[in-house]
């Protein structure tokens, strides 16, 4: 299948530019590596929470807590807070709104990551970056992105600081009017958040795997759902391709034909018939009074 637009969440921007063209796959897996040896290699005594509630009450509770920035906008009523641990503590402890202590080894997006934006820029700019070839929403402008948004290194570095704008790249992602949304990964996580985040008219939302199911079930599954909703072409040989699989001829069933009763025969004072059951291919008598 061939998507219609893509986003991404923080990390997961990159793979959706390698899905929109911007980046050959090799590119990603490496710029992939960079980004996150150079993301672990900060302070490490960070600390984020998910804070359940909108922006502007979560944006009040932070002046009281110096050091504390937003990480990602991710839905209508939730964003990730970061920051020095002892400042996220206390907003979860103080602010009277409901939160929950993430288990991280770093303040990502926040004061704590500016080591890693130089360095990354400049692995970003030793490769080639091209214009989408699909829509590929922003998550760090909330807007489309551009040829001269994908183009730029300093964007990519920018990503790494700055808060991931999930909600409002849904918000524009909904702009296509898409009749299935999937989310791409080892278990759905966005999902939920992109629910809140959509318009009036949502779409099917599927994804590609889930921890309880067997990988290849849930894949198919997914795929026979998203055809039975848009009917769309599918490459159905491609779903099999490199498998090492063969083909073979399901036998039909053998229908037996046969009668399942006999006509009764009359015995003295009792009325027996000869039944047959065509799965045992056994005869037994069943008898009841007669008149």
């Amino acid at each position: 299948m061939r998507p219609d637009a893509v986003v991404g969440h923080s990390l997961g921007e990159l793979t959706a530019a390698w899905a929109a063209g911007v980046l050959e796959l090799a590119d990603l897996l490496e710029l992939t590596a960079v980004r996150g040896r150079l993301m672990e290699s900060g302070p490490g005594e960070g600390a984020m929470a998910v804070v359940h509630a909108d922006t502007e009450a979560v944006l009040a509770a932070m002046t009281a807590h110096p050091g504390v920035e937003i990480a990602a906008f991710n839905a209508r009523r939730s964003a990730t807070i970061t920051g020095p641990a002892d400042a996220v503590s206390g907003l979860c402890r103080d602010s009277g709104l409901r939160t929950q202590m993430l288990t991280v080894s770093q303040a990502f997006h926040s004061a704590a990551m500016e080591g890693a934006v130089a360095p990354f820029v400049e692995a970003v700019a030793d490769r080639t970056l091209s214009a989408p070839v699909i829509p590929f929403a922003s998550t760090v402008t909330g807007d489309w992105h551009t040829a001269g948004t994908v183009a730029d290194p300093g964007y990519w570095g920018r990503a790494i600081r700055e808060p991931v704008r999930f909600s409002q790249a849904l918000t524009t992602l909904a702009e296509v009017g898409p009749a299935v949304v999937w989310e791409i990964g080892s278990h759905p996580q966005l999902t939920s958040l992109a629910r809140s985040s959509w318009g009036e008219t949502p779409p099917v939302w599927l994804s590609t795997l889930k921890r309880d199911r067997t990988d290849q079930i849930q894949l198919h599954s997914a795929v026979a759902e998203h055809y039975n909703h848009t009917r769309t072409e599918l490459d159905w040989a491609g779903l099999h391709r490199d498998k090492g699989r063969r083909t073979t001829t399901i036998p039909t069933y053998p229908f037996n034909r046969q009668k399942l009763a006999a006509p009764p025969v009359r015995r003295s004072g009792a009325e027996t018939s000869t039944l047959s059951h065509p799965l045992f291919d056994r005869h037994y008598e069943h008898q009841s009074e007669g008149q």
